[in-house]
């Protein structure tokens, strides 16, 4: 009962009517989703897929940095959680300030359960005020009841259910890499042997860009055609293609440690990668830097 216990938990609904659901978007204090917690403990978290693994995990240990450093930021940084219930009921806020959501019977987090756990031990361990922080909360009430346990259960599995994203794909809008995109467009490759037509090597700044830039272009068979011979598949290259071709030429020195060379690259794509963008790449690349790039990745490539 938010009410009882002064909390405030402002909400929208989705008017779109149907028989199995009703959806709200709310914003919890972390203040409440703690007291929640603290009460209710893991009855709170039946439908979730997974208990709290504790602040080993760079994610959690993500979430705990947050609220003791920049409070302020968490509702920007976190993804919020997703919940179910049986029934609500709404109240209004005071001075026409829109709809709350009073009371919740049969309250689940089924995705989320690690920020839930994550603010409440941290506001018991470090005895860290949590006033500021608030939690976006997806909230869907079942009316079907007959199928309640299996809609629960699959909003609860696509709730947890993502694309992977890499290291790499989290710095793809890094100052670098967009620089490298632009210059990827603009430097023409001599033509290859028998052909006419100036080609160029396309770096997928992006996962998915280059098949989406030809199917962009290829509006008709002729487009396409075009820009297959322009930008050939075997002259794309990703940031973790990019990071092999340079660091297995480069050496960089500490005194006399070697932190960059072909013995880094066979410890995997995302490895190597960190070790180029923490070593190798802090200078802006430019028309050069770029020709060299793709002199190495040719040695590579024939080699390999």
């Amino acid at each position: 009962n938010f009410e009882q216990s002064d909390y405030q938990v402002p909400c929208i609904v989705n008017e779109t009517n149907n028989e199995d659901y009703q959806s709200w978007l709310a914003i919890i204090p972390g203040l409440a989703l703690a007291d929640i917690y603290e009460q209710y403990g893991a009855r709170l978290l039946e439908q979730n897929v997974r208990s709290f693994l504790q602040f080993t995990g760079k994610i959690n240990k993500g979430i705990r940095n947050t609220i003791l450093k920049e409070q302020h930021m968490f509702m920007a940084f976190n993804n919020g959680i997703a919940a179910t219930a049986e029934e609500v009921t709404i109240t209004n806020l005071p001075d026409n300030q829109g709809k709350a959501i009073a009371v919740v019977k049969d309250f689940q987090i089924v995705n989320g359960g690690q920020t839930t756990a994550s603010i409440y031990h941290t506001w018991k361990k470090d005895k860290v005020d949590i006033s500021k922080v608030f939690v976006p909360v997806k909230l869907t009430i079942v009316k079907d009841r007959e199928n309640f346990s299996e809609i629960v259960g699959r909003i609860a599995e696509y709730a947890n259910t993502q694309n992977k994203v890499s290291a790499s794909d989290l710095s793809s809008n890094r100052e670098n890499h967009v620089l490298l995109e632009k210059l990827s467009r603009t430097v023409w490759a001599p033509p290859i042997s028998g052909e006419t037509i100036q080609t160029r090597w396309f770096f997928e700044r992006s996962r998915g860009q280059y098949k989406n830039e030809n199917i962009r272009f290829g509006i008709t068979p002729s487009k396409r055609k075009q820009f297959d011979k322009q930008n050939p598949r075997n002259q794309m290259f990703s940031k973790e293609s990019l990071a092999k071709y340079i660091n297995s030429y480069e050496e960089v020195y500490n005194g006399k440690k070697l932190l960059i060379g072909p013995h880094i690259v066979v410890r995997g794509s995302q490895k190597n990668y960190a070790q180029f963008l923490n070593y190798n790449f802090s200078s802006k690349p430019d028309n050069i830097w770029f020709e060299d790039a793709i002199a190495k990745a040719i040695l590579f490539s024939t080699s390999e």
